[in-house]
């Protein structure tokens, strides 16, 4: 099986034991007040890098951290963040996205969002955030930090969360998917509605939001006409069928464009095909590519793949 599509698979199994594990923890339910002094924690954080006086770093951190990949003990990561910002002065960050909150394991619970952060305010990026936190019996405290900008740069395997390359056609830049309640801004859940929304590390390039949709694999494709232009398809999950419909995007006039209609997707069928796999380009017929679709072949009663031609979209 192809690394790419493996890893998301198994990125897939995971969560799919993690909201198995949700069910069955009872004991770990969040209550409000949880909910609010994980909020509370994530602002202290972001107010001590914001080098605000009432931060109190010291309750942040647990004994043993794990930092950007490194084992360290918290007076190691608040040392090497106050090197950090005593070398980098203008150092800047806030907090873009609401807070995506999950129980994890036992008396831990995962913390995903969107931070902008840089050293000047032209050079600030978007980063996909993630936190590990664990209570324990002085409150909240921070076990595991880092990004999956970061986590994809230190992985030896191709990551499938997070895609590099110029979807611009000039500048290069990192793309990925994050889900949530569209009435809460909350986690998703089977009994309600989900919604992903397609991020750029390019501040400028707003969100773009996908219905009906639980955050998958990301995957750059590149080469698919002479604009420069590398687009990325998405894979985004759901809660069952082996259905799914997946989105190819690129980036013009700074916003997100969906280049071409949504393309059917049978996981049992296609299990191993990649983005150059599904979408290349028609040699023949510059604008145009041939897409491979799942279509149910009613003769035969069974599903099956076909090839279409297909023009992709370009803004004016």
């Amino acid at each position: 099986m192809n690394t790419r599509f493996a890893s998301l698979i198994r990125w897939i199994f995971s969560a799919s034991l993690c909201l198995c594990a949700f069910s069955s923890w009872a004991s770990v339910t969040l209550t409000s007040a949880d909910e609010q002094q994980i909020n509370a924690l994530i602002d202290r954080w972001n107010d001590d890098l914001n080098r605000q006086e009432q931060a109190q770093p010291q309750s942040l951190y647990a004994p043993q951290v794990e930092w950007f990949g490194q084992t360290l003990t918290a007076q190691q990561v608040l040392a090497n963040q106050q090197v950090f910002l005593a070398k980098n002065k203008n150092y800047q960050q806030s907090i873009v996205s609401t807070l995506n909150i999950q129980p994890a394991e036992e008396d831990r619970v995962q913390v995903r969002f969107v931070k902008r952060a840089g050293l000047d305010l032209d050079k600030e990026q978007n980063y996909p955030a993630e936190f590990m936190l664990k209570k324990e019996t002085s409150g909240w405290r921070i076990v595991s930090e880092t990004d999956g900008i970061t986590r994809a740069v230190q992985s030896k395997d191709d990551s499938s969360l997070v895609a590099k390359g110029k979807f611009d056609g000039s500048h290069t830049s990192y793309v990925w998917m994050t889900d949530s309640d569209p009435r809460t801004g909350g986690v998703c859940t089977e009994e309600g509605d989900c919604e992903c929304a397609l991020w750029s590390s390019v501040p400028d390039v707003l969100p773009v939001k996908i219905p009906q949709c639980l955050a998958g694999g990301v995957e750059t494709v590149s080469g698919l006409d002479d604009s420069g232009r590398d687009r990325v398809l998405l894979f985004p999950q759901w809660w069952s069928s082996a259905l799914r419909v997946l989105y190819l995007y690129d980036i013009q006039q700074k916003q997100w464009i969906k280049t071409l209609p949504g393309i059917s997707f049978n996981i049992n069928l296609q299990e191993t095909a990649t983005g150059a796999d599904l979408v290349k380009r028609d040699p023949a017929h510059p604008g145009r590519v041939n897409v491979v679709q799942s279509v149910f072949d009613e003769a035969k009663e069974e599903p099956t793949t076909k090839v279409v031609s297909q023009t992709l979209r370009t803004l004016k």
